[in-house]
């Protein structure tokens, strides 16, 4: 009996959410590669070297720049001015 292979895809909008799917991501990779040997208590680093999968990555992290530029300028704007003294 064949087992049709399952394409996962996610899609993330927050840190937390693409954590949580990075995780799942390798809780499924580990569930599968059990199944390759059934009865062990862990996955062995050969089976996880030896057993090709297919992992397609894109990460945007352009809106988490823009709002380190951002909080950049406001500490810059916040800090400050050291100038002559008067005394």
């Amino acid at each position: 009996m064949a087992i049709e292979p399952p394409l996962y895809q996610w899609s993330a909008t927050t840190a937390q959410e693409a954590e949580t799917f990075l995780t799942a991501a390798r809780s499924l990779i580990d569930a599968h590669l059990m199944t390759l040997a059934p009865g062990h208590a862990y996955v062995r680093n050969e089976t996880r070297r030896e057993t090709p999968v297919t992992l397609r990555i894109s990460l945007d992290l352009g809106p988490v720049i823009a709002a380190i530029n951002e909080a950049g300028k406001r500490d810059v704007q916040a800090a400050p001015v050291e100038g002559p003294s008067d005394s």
